[in-house]
């Protein structure tokens, strides 16, 4: 690929991840300015979820009839307007107006970018890609977090963010015409098969993505399982982290703030380190090592180590956390091939979706039991779910390798 059309894809993902972190942070200034309950933020999380889901199981005519380049600037520009438009919005109820091209383009997003890099660079930069969208979202809620401190409203944190995502846009728009859909003679004899770059970009996408026959792939079902166990240990440990950290640990509210924020930067971090290893492991490789390294962390997690794990603990969930969703994306074509690859990329994107909004939001009636001091117990359910679907999903590769 030309350097200004990689320099293109990672502005892309800069633009997905900037308005990703959003919500949460910002929710109790924009609840409390509306009269909304702060329950009422579920109802926005459920739509920006399906909007995800629905453009990334449907959302494949588009890419086929548009082209990766015009898709990439639907997405963005969807966003756009969901931010612009929260920043104006006087009522809870537009809120979720505007939540449908929040999720929607998130979705779009999300699926046109990996459909094309997974086909067309190393693991390394798809790696780097997406700690540009972990970097993207912790600009976003940097951001946030700075205007609100300064005792600006929150429809002036939006406001800024949009004009941000917007400078983005006007970006990847002026270079539409860098993007280039199909593949080179090398790429079509990787992947065995002619690419929705080819004479079929433009056909209709049931003949060969029908959603239902990608299920059946050999490989497909662990994948998924993967991916679900994998966004349900990241989300949940976003989500209930600093929580687990108040009522487990011991500790102050703006302590466990600023430890739960490890998260993220082990995330980044962890994705940096994690592409340069890509240069010489494989993709099992690098799914085993951020696997361990969960394993690892939530030991640290369970065993009495002193206040200590409140610093390791977080870094090593997002240094774990931070390779498997890459290497999947790299592994989907060498799986499944070109034809299916938008396909899959689709289920993956929405199983992530899914787990996004239920993982979570189950720990909280889990935890309404046992107490949040179980955390570190639900997340193991998760990691050795993630475990058993990887091994399955090595055991598939190693087949169909030798096959090849």
């Amino acid at each position: 690929m030309p350097m200004a059309l990689v320099a293109l894809v990672y502005v892309g993902f800069a633009a997905m991840g900037l308005p990703e972190a959003l919500l949460g942070a910002s929710w109790p200034a924009m609840g409390s300015g509306l009269h909304a309950p702060l329950a009422a933020v579920i109802g926005i999380s459920v739509v920006i979820a399906a909007g995800a889901m629905w453009a990334a199981l449907a959302g494949e005519p588009w890419l086929r009839r548009w082209g990766s380049g015009r898709s990439v600037d639907v997405g963005v520009a969807c966003t756009v307007v969901a931010l612009l438009g929260f920043s104006f919005t006087p009522s809870y109820w537009l809120l979720l107006f505007f939540a449908v091209p929040y999720g929607v383009g998130s979705g779009l997003l999300a699926l046109a970018l990996n459909a094309y890099i997974a086909l067309r660079l190393p693991s390394a930069h798809i790696i780097w890609m997406h700690a540009t969208t972990a970097a993207g979202a912790m600009a976003g809620h940097t951001m946030l977090g700075w205007i609100i401190a300064n005792d600006a409203d929150w429809r002036w944190a939006y406001r800024c963010i949009g004009l941000v995502q917007l400078a983005l846009a006007i970006v990847l728009v002026s270079a539409t015409k860098l993007w280039r859909d199909e593949l080179t003679p090398i790429q079509r004899a990787t992947f065995g098969m002619q690419t929705y770059g080819e004479r079929d970009w433009r056909v209709d996408a049931h003949v060969h993505g029908r959603l239902g026959a990608s299920l059946r792939l050999r490989g497909a079902l662990p994948t998924l399982l993967l991916l679900f166990a994998y966004a349900s240990v990241e989300q949940s440990t976003m989500l209930w982290a600093s929580s687990y950290m108040v009522h487990a640990d011991h500790m102050s509210i703006h302590y466990a703030g600023i430890y739960a924020n490890l998260f993220f930067i082990g995330l980044t971090l962890g994705s940096v380190i994690a592409g340069c290893l890509a240069l010489r492991l494989s993709d099992g490789a690098l799914l085993g090592g951020g696997l361990g390294i969960l394993v690892a962390a939530l030991v640290v997690m369970i065993v009495p180590m002193g206040s200590w794990r409140a610093l390791t603990a977080p870094i090593m969930l997002g240094f774990g956390c931070a390779p498997i969703n890459p290497a999947v994306v790299h592994m989907t074509p060498r799986l499944f091939g070109a034809v299916h690859t938008m396909t899959m990329i689709g289920w993956e994107t929405a199983v992530i979706a899914v787990a996004t909004l239920v993982s979570p939001a189950l720990f909280a009636v889990f935890s309404a039991t046992v107490g949040m001091a179980a955390l570190p117990w639900y997340l193991a359910c998760f990691t050795s779910l993630g475990i058993l679907a990887a091994v399955i999903l090595m055991s598939v590769s190693h087949l169909q390798s030798q096959v090849r």
